[in-house]
């Protein structure tokens, strides 16, 4: 599992979770390491950001809503089923594609689970940092006002996105 984020023509650093089982202080922890840097960057360049998430329980925790709160986040209210419409959902597919390109035999890296994890989460970070392209993100970020829009009309049901 991995912690990212876009926004515009930028992303935001990629974040192994090695954890077992994510629960909402671990997600937390990562807010704290990965998000409070860009939040600050993405406010000095554009104003005060909305932050994007999908509705998983360890995302809309109560704990994990008053840390949002206390740091000052505006976090976006998104419908339960419709994850998809999140355009990170579109960076995790090409990620996993390139990976994959870059590192098919990753699977076979011989060490025991942990060391498999350990090579995924170099290889992954290595996928973020050299084939995630500005063109791609900007494409994404500049597509979200289609994205409510859509969604609104659909009233929370299926999109073409």
């Amino acid at each position: 599992m991995v912690w990212g984020c876009i926004w515009g023509r930028n992303k935001g650093p990629l974040i192994p979770i090695f954890e077992k089982s994510v629960n909402r202080w671990v997600y937390i922890g990562v807010d704290e390491d990965g998000l409070v840097e860009v939040h600050q960057e993405v406010h000095n360049t554009f104003g005060d950001p909305v932050f994007q998430q999908d509705n998983a329980k360890i995302h809309t925790a109560k704990d994990t809503m008053a840390w949002f709160e206390e740091h000052n986040f505006q976090v976006m209210t998104w419908p339960a089923n419709s994850p998809e419409m999140n355009p990170l959902e579109h960076v995790w597919k090409r990620l996993k594609e390139r990976m994959h390109k870059r590192f098919p035999e990753i699977h076979k890296t011989p060490g025991g689970p942990d060391r498999v994890r350990r090579a995924l989460a170099e290889a992954i970070t290595d996928t973020w940092r050299e084939e995630i392209e500005g063109d791609f993100l900007e494409m994404l970020w500049e597509s979200m006002p289609r994205r409510v829009a859509a969604l609104l009309e659909a009233k929370g049901w299926y999109t073409k996105y």
